[in-house]
């Protein structure tokens, strides 16, 4: 997670508190690790960088413990292989957690003897088991000595050969009358049990009250034996711990003024890409080297600016200036950009005055971590009171057209790039040129 950007809410703050120093002196966080393959926002503020691999040079694995790429008539996994030797000093990252759990003693990485079990990662993914002589690991595909077992058996020496053989993934076709309503499927249950896909065999049914959710408000009404909520927060756990389905304002929206901030602001994910990751290929820089506001043209004519005018989005806690772009598509109340394309100036070796840093941004300034102090205390996490999930959906923002001085075609806030790094260079490789093959060039 790059948490001196796009991972984080409130991230100019975040930047001050990784920083920040005590009365002493010191800093208040004493040590920063970070592993990145990239020159990420967070490599400036670490004292060790771990060079780590991208997905070229590395093992990876889409288990069945950890969203499987299943498809509709059976369960799937796959593998990732590399395909380069990992460059320089880096390293896979997988391999150092499995290089420091050992080196640690933690119980999952080593014998009762203290001696290590698994020499890398590749070792680890197939000779781990959820417990001892369970059967079951990271993958399902052709487990046992010869590889002749799925879902459980002994682990197969040769099971990521197996998986190379096969382009990458094992896919099980479960039996046609086993493919439909699984949740009460008889036949598909019994399978589901024996494979310990599920616990027990009995129907999954979707409960309109939960008995979970009601032990948990008695608790806070200070009913029935065990634990209880702290005083401060008994309230909030017997609203929002309803056994029945309710609906409710964000919270921070039951906290400030939504006159004053009358729009929804959502950021997304790109579709091309995750968080960060991906985002230097020169193609995909073509493609969407920087993001824009998204707004109803409504929007704009309430504000007197048009499409294409730089603006300031403002919440209670920030503001940050950007491009708006109108699109009728976008529902009037709601505004919403791409996450992960804006990047800090001089970050992840593009040029200073890249798109992604000049005309690219956060929506991340504008979400506090935070509410904003209420009856459940002064610092209550920014996240639904059930789930925990990070409230990133309940921004509530105003949108003012910037007017000079300050309508500069450029993102704000900014930081400014530190420079090199200890042991870095300036990129003297080859530059990558690519042609429409419309226009009669090479692609």
């Amino acid at each position: 997670a790059n948490m001196a950007w796009n991972s984080s809410m409130n991230t100019t703050e975040v930047r001050k508190m990784l920083t920040d120093k005590g009365d002493d002196g010191e800093y208040k966080i004493p040590f920063i690790v970070v592993a990145d393959a990239y020159r990420s926002e967070t490599v400036d503020f670490a004292d060790l960088v771990l060079p780590d691999t991208t997905y070229l040079e590395r093992h990876d694995v889409m288990s069945m413990l950890d969203r499987p790429i299943s498809e509709f008539d059976g369960p799937v996994d796959s593998v990732r292989l590399p395909v380069l030797a990992p460059k320089g000093e880096s390293k896979p990252f997988q391999d150092v957690l499995i290089e420091l759990g050992s080196r640690l003693g933690l119980p999952a990485f080593v014998h009762k003897d203290g001696k290590r079990k698994f020499k890398d990662y590749p070792d680890f993914i197939v000779n781990f088991e959820t417990e001892p002589g369970s059967g079951i690991g990271f993958l399902a595909g052709w487990r046992g000595k010869g590889g002749e077992s799925f879902m459980a058996g002994e682990p197969n020496p040769r099971q990521w050969e197996m998986y190379a053989n096969n382009n990458n993934h094992y896919h099980y076709e479960l039996p046609r009358s086993y493919q439909y309503m699984r949740n009460w499927n008889q036949g598909y249950l019994q399978w589901a049990e024996h494979h310990r896909l599920i616990r027990r065999n009995a129907p999954v049914l979707c409960h309109l009250y939960s008995e979970v959710l009601q032990k948990f408000r008695l608790a806070a009404q200070g009913k029935g034996p065990g634990r209880k909520p702290p005083e401060h927060l008994r309230k909030r756990v017997e609203t929002h711990f309803d056994p029945l389905p309710f609906y409710s304002e964000p919270l921070e929206s039951q906290l400030i003024d939504t006159r004053t901030y009358p729009l929804n602001a959502i950021t997304q994910r790109p579709m091309a890409m995750y968080h960060s990751w991906d985002s230097q290929n020169a193609w995909l820089r073509q493609i969407h080297g920087y993001n824009a506001l998204f707004l109803h043209p409504s929007v704009g004519f309430k504000g007197n600016f048009k499409d294409g005018d730089w603006v300031w989005i403002e919440s209670p806690w920030g503001r940050v200036r950007c491009m708006a772009r109108f699109s009728e598509s976008v529902e009037p109340g709601t505004v919403w950009t791409w996450n992960a394309i804006g990047k800090a100036s001089g970050a992840w070796g593009l040029a200073e005055n890249a798109e992604e840093s000049q005309k690219g941004f956060l929506l991340n300034h504008l979400i506090s971590e935070e509410l904003p102090p209420n009856e459940a205390g002064e610092h209550v996490s920014n996240s639904d009171p059930v789930t925990g999930q990070a409230a990133w959906y309940d921004l509530r923002v105003k949108v003012s057209k910037a007017d000079a001085p300050d309508d500069v075609a450029l993102t704000s806030p900014q930081f400014r790039p530190r420079g090199l790094l200890p042991g870095m260079k300036t990129f003297t490789g080859k530059v990558l040129t690519i042609f429409s093959a419309r226009n009669g060039g090479r692609s």
